[in-house]
This record gives C-alpha cells, structure tokens and sequence, in this order.
C-alpha cells in the first residue's frame, strides 16, 4: 500500500460542497480531514470507502492500528508513511465522533510533517487544516482561527488567490468567523469567494449559487435586504 502521489485528497464525504441553491444555513467545511498528497491512490479511495461505510468504522480501527504500529516498527515514527497512517487513523476517529482522541494523532501529524518538509509543504498545510476542522468540530473556535489563517495564507502563497483549493480556505475562514459571531467580518471573506467562483465556473454554476446562497443568507441575518435580493435575482435564487 506505501507509495507516492501528488495526488492530495481535497474532500471526503463527511463534508462535500453542496449543490443546493438555497440551504438552510451554511454549507459544511469545503475541506475536511484529508490524507496528505504521500497517500497513494489505492490507501485515499481505501480510506474514503472506510468513512463512507459508518458500520465498518468498529471494524477498521484495529486493521488502521496495526498498520501504524508496522509502519513505527519497518519505518520509524516521523517518516511519511508513518505520519499518514497517523493521519489516517486520526480520521477514522474524527468519523467516529472521538474526537479527544482523535486531537493528539492530528498534532502528531502536523508536527512530523513540519519537521520533514518545513512550515509551507503541501502535506504540512494539510495537517494544519485537518486539526483546524477538529478543532472547530470540538467548538474550540479561538484555537482553529490562527490554523485557517495560515492555511488560507500558505494556498495563497503556493496556489494563487483564486485557486479552488484557495477559494475551500476562503470559505472555511469566513464560516468560522460566521460560527464566532462576526458575521461582519466573514461577508467580505464569503463575497471573495463567490467573486472566485464566478470566476473559476460561472454564474450557473451549483459552486457559484451555493456561495450566493451563502452570502444571501448572511446579509438577511444581518437584515440588509437590498443586497440579499441583489444576489438572489442576480443567481437565480429559487
């Protein structure tokens, strides 16, 4: 199963975009837990079917155990292979709703992957924003703001501002600070990304109209109607 890709698992099913027009409340996270981009092809699709399959989650524990424990003992505990299989592991229990647990193999992962690769790799901005979801899902706000922070800043960096990888840290800065209360400060955050959107796929496009849902629905919180009608004749909000 060891082997290498560039290939990154960007999103999982525990927390797709959505394709409504209009939700009800904000979408989820555009980029859950993720393995990193060291995962080959065959170990993300196993992993994803894990997640997929919420019976089987009991049962893949101990297999995901085991696999971490070989990979400690043939490959030491900071190799790649090693940190994903941590990371994996991470994941399963994040699925499970175990999230204290879950917490210390995320930081584990993120410390490996700085110390292999640097502050700025690929793998180690993926560690940072799989404990930044686990943080916010544990309602520890005040501690994943700085990690989506730096993840947005490093896409920015690597990616370009209106990369799609870019656009997902856009969106998930700007739903933590909506979730802080500051909806004031997400709007501009949320209109960054759907003025991306529009722009990476169109204006008919399901990305561009949940995001102009999104923001729709953040000016109506704040009782700015004007706006709120601007965007929904302007998308086609049913």
């Amino acid at each position: 199963m060891d082997g290498a890709s560039t290939q990154a698992v960007r999103k999982s099913s525990n927390g797709p975009r959505t394709n409504r027009a209009r939700p009800p409340a904000l979408s989820p996270n555009k980029s859950p837990a993720r393995p990193g981009a060291a995962a080959s092809g065959d170990q993300a699709a196993r992993l994803l079917e894990l997640l997929q399959d919420k019976s089987g989650l009991d049962q893949a524990r101990p297999m995901l155990e085991a696999e971490l424990r070989q990979r400690e003992a043939t490959k030491g505990p900071n190799s790649p292979e090693t940190l994903l299989s941590v990371t994996c592991l991470a994941m399963l229990l994040q699925a499970k709703g175990e999230l204290a647990e879950a917490r210390p193999l995320y930081e584990r992962a993120l410390m490996g992957f700085e110390k292999q690769y640097g502050p700025n790799h690929r793998d180690t901005l993926i560690a940072v924003n799989n404990l930044a979801v686990l943080l916010k899902s544990m309602g520890q706000l005040d501690a994943a703001r700085p990690l989506y922070e730096r993840v947005l800043a490093g896409d920015e960096q690597q990616l370009g501002p209106s990369h799609p990888h870019t656009l997902d840290s856009v969106y998930n800065l700007a739903r933590l600070l909506h979730a802080e209360g500051k909806t004031a400060e997400a709007i501009p955050l949320f209109q960054r990304e759907l003025a991306g959107c529009e722009q990476q796929y169109g204006i008919t496009h399901n990305e561009t109209k949940t995001s102009a849902a999104n923001l729709y629905n953040l000016h109506l919180e704040l009782g700015q109607t004007k706006p709120a009608e601007a965007l929904r004749v302007k998308y086609a909000l049913g």
